[in-house]
């Protein structure tokens, strides 16, 4: 807005609706500075300053942390178990990488290796229980995901027949629970009752042991998820994270302090952001 002088005054006096547009044009400067400062204060108390890991030590693909405080990860592709300053550690390099863990029975932890096919067992101490080779069963399978299920049971994707089912190590067979599907698995998790999956179109579903499949809602573009419950999922996205409801179609950003992560995993109301340098860990309580 441009004023002239001769606009300002009448009869030599200042015209009051001027006074609120002098007045206001201050308040926006004084607000201006004083957020110009703050956004300078902000940034110089935000930037952390901290040692990241140098070349000889390269960075670690968190798993997850159990009941008893073990804290997973691999590094090199090799299974690594810590936990104050005790270290136990499993490598199988025929069978290439390890593609996805299961850690929520830490007596049974299962190792899935995608490319071979197959599946290693291991025990709380890392020592190899079973190594189950898909591609040498009766009726061959091609493992698309693989996790424990109840009764020593394990779950299957099988991308031939595009169907999730039981696999019985104690029988040596395979029993499917759901009809085909076509849209594929970019995301998957279990526990002991349920499979649930992520399909490439952004819909979640679940299935249980006897087969009943529910379809649970869609979700938002993700880079990296877990899920929580039948009706929550936390996700990260642009190196947020988000706790989603899948009923209200709502979610929540969390309010981490790191603004980069490589992974982070939740459990028993501790939530653990896994960094290039370091494993930061949140009490946290999801409602």
């Amino acid at each position: 807005m441009i004023v002239y002088k001769k606009d300002i005054f009448y009869d030599g006096i200042l015209q009051p609706h001027y006074f609120f547009y002098i007045y206001n044009s201050m308040k926006k400067a004084l607000l201006l500075f004083f957020l110009i400062c703050f956004a300078a204060q902000a940034q110089e108390i935000g930037i952390p300053v901290k040692f990241m890991q140098s070349s000889k030590n390269p960075p670690q693909r968190y798993i997850g942390t159990d009941a008893f405080g073990w804290e997973y990860t691999i590094a090199n592709n090799e299974f690594r178990k810590m936990k104050e300053g005790k270290f136990v550690k499993y490598q199988n390099v025929g069978l290439g990488e390890i593609y996805r863990v299961d850690i929520q029975n830490p007596l049974q932890i299962v190792l899935f290796y995608r490319k071979f096919n197959s599946v290693v067992l291991l025990d709380n101490q890392l020592n190899q229980t079973a190594t189950i080779n898909f591609s040498a069963l009766p009726a061959e399978l091609i493992a698309e995901a693989a996790s424990l299920a109840s009764q020593n049971r394990l779950w299957i994707y099988d991308i031939t027949t595009q169907q999730i089912g039981l696999y019985d190590p104690l029988r040596n067979n395979f029993r499917t629970l759901t009809p085909p599907f076509n849209d594929g698995i970019k995301y998957y998790q279990s526990d002991y009752n349920y499979f649930y999956w992520i399909d490439s179109a952004g819909k979640c579903f679940m299935v249980n042991l006897f087969g009943k499949v529910t379809a649970l809602g869609k979700v938002p573009a993700f880079e990296q998820a877990q899920i929580l419950s039948a009706t929550q999922i936390l996700y990260s996205k642009d190196n947020n994270l988000y706790l989603y409801d899948l009923p209200t179609k709502t979610q929540k950003f969390i309010q981490i302090n790191e603004k980069s992560f490589t992974s982070f995993y939740y459990a028993s109301q501790i939530l653990s952001i896994f960094t290039e340098s370091e494993i930061i860990q949140y009490k946290i309580t999801f409602n």
